[in-house]
C-alpha cells in the first residue's frame, strides 16, 4: 500500500512541476490568434459549445468531453461512438468522430477523427483572371488516453497529428495535451486542470508559426437537493492580459480643441472575465436536459457596440432515444446569424446479444 501511495505521489508531482515548467516558458505564451492552426481549439462537441465554448470538469459518460479533457476518461465510456457536426459561420463547417475503448489495467483509449472545411476559393492569376476554385481544409487524428490514480485524482493525455491543406500549400505537425482530473462523487464535485496544443509543426507556411498552446482550469459542482450543475472555466491562463488594440472602436473627441482622445485602457475587471466561461446545466431527467453558456471574451470581441443582441451566449438542450443520446446547440457569434452543433452518441455494447 505505502509503495502505490508513493508511486501516486510522484506521478503527481511530475505533473505539477511540468505544469510550472510551461507557466513560466515565453515560448508557449501567444494570445489567441496570434498562433497558427486555431481549429486545434473549436468547440469540438455540441454540449461544450452550449456551456459556453470551453469545459474540462464536468465528470459524466458523455464521451464527447474527453477531447477537452483526457483525464475524463474511464471505464464507464468503452465501446462509446460518437459523432459531431458544427455549422460555424458562413460556409465553414467542422465535425469529429470517436471511439473509446478500455483495457483493464492499463487504461482508457480513445480515437478521434477531427476536420473543419472552410468553404470554396476562387483561384486567380497576377491579373485576376478566373481560375476555378480550391477548398482549404484542416485535418487532425487524436489519440487520447485516461487512467485512475487512485478514486479521487485521474490523468490523461492527448497526442495529436494534424494536416493543414491550403490549396496546393499544406502544413502538418503533433500536439499534446495533458490534463489532470479531481472527482468526489459525494459531493459531486469535480476539478481538471489541461495543458493543451504542447508541440510544433514539422513543415510551416512561414518561420512565424506557433500552436495556440493554451492551459485551462475547470471546476464543476452539482446542487445536491437541486437539478442544477454549474460550472466555471479558466481559459488562456498562460497570458494575463487578453486585450487588443480594436481599429473599429468609435474614437472619442475633445469637444473644447477638437483633439482625438486616447483609448480607454481596458480595467482589471475587465482582463479577468476575458478568461472566464460559465455554463450551467438545468438536469430535468436522467434522459434530458438543458444547457446554458456565457463566454464573456467572445462577447467583448465580437458585438456591435450600438446592438450587442445575444452574441456570447449560448445554449442547447440533451435528450436520449433509446440507445442513442442526441444534443443540440445553438450559439450567437454575430447578428446576422446563429451556429448550430448537433451530437449523437451510442454505446456498441448495448448493441450486443447477452446470451
Amino acid at each position: 500500500m505505502k509503495v502505490n501511495n508513493f508511486i501516486k505521489l510522484k506521478v503527481l508531482q511530475s505533473l505539477f512541476i511540468l505544469f510550472v515548467i510551461l507557466c513560466s516558458n515565453n515560448v508557449f505564451s501567444q494570445l489567441g490568434g496570434s498562433a497558427s492552426y486555431q481549429f486545434l481549439d473549436l468547440s469540438n462537441s455540441s454540449r461544450i459549445q452550449a456551456l459556453g465554448g470551453s469545459n474540462i470538469s464536468i465528470y459524466d459518460k458523455d464521451v464527447n468531453l474527453n477531447i477537452s479533457n483526457p483525464s475524463l476518461l474511464d471505464s464507464t465510456k468503452s465501446g462509446s461512438i460518437s459523432l459531431n457536426y458544427m455549422n460555424y459561420v458562413s460556409d465553414i463547417n467542422y465535425g469529429f468522430t470517436s471511439f473509446t475503448k478500455h483495457f483493464d489495467n492499463i487504461g482508457t483509449f480513445n480515437a478521434s477523427f477531427m476536420y473543419a472545411n472552410y468553404g470554396d476559393f476562387i483561384r486567380t492569376d497576377e491579373a485576376g483572371v478566373k481560375q476555378g476554385n480550391f477548398s482549404v481544409n484542416d485535418l487532425a487524428l487524436i489519440i487520447g488516453f485516461g487512467r485512475k490514480v487512485d478514486s479521487l485524482f485521474s490523468i490523461g493525455g492527448n497526442f495529436k497529428f494534424f494536416q493543414s491543406i491550403y490549396d496546393i500549400y499544406n502544413s502538418n505537425g503533433i500536439a499534446l495535451d495533458l490534463a489532470g482530473n479531481y472527482y468526489k462523487p459525494s459531493k459531486e464535485f469535480s476539478a481538471s486542470v489541461v495543458m493543451k496544443n504542447i508541440g510544433f509543426a514539422f513543415s510551416k507556411y512561414s518561420e512565424k508559426e506557433k500552436l495556440p498552446f493554451e492551459i485551462q482550469i475547470g471546476m464543476t459542482k452539482k446542487l445536491k437537493h437541486a437539478p442544477f450543475r454549474f460550472s466555471l472555466t479558466l481559459t488562456n491562463l498562460q497570458t494575463w492580459d487578453l486585450t487588443y488594440d480594436d481599429p473599429n472602436v468609435k474614437k472619442e473627441f475633445d469637444p473644447d480643441t477638437f483633439e482625438e482622445l486616447p483609448a480607454k485602457e481596458p480595467t482589471f475587471f475587465d482582463k479577468g472575465m476575458r478568461h472566464v466561461v460559465f455554463g450551467t446545466e438545468f438536469i430535468l431527467s436522467k434522459n434530458f436536459n438543458i444547457q446554458i453558456g456565457y463566454n464573456y471574451r467572445k462577447r467583448q470581441e465580437l458585438k456591435f457596440t450600438e446592438k450587442t443582441g445575444l452574441v456570447g451566449f449560448s445554449g442547447g438542450i440533451g435528450f436520449k432515444i433509446q440507445k442513442f443520446r442526441l444534443n443540440y446547440s445553438i450559439s450567437s457569434y454575430h447578428l446576422s446569424g446563429k451556429s448550430h452543433s448537433f451530437s449523437v452518441t451510442t454505446n456498441i455494447n448495448q448493441f450486443r446479444s447477452k446470451n
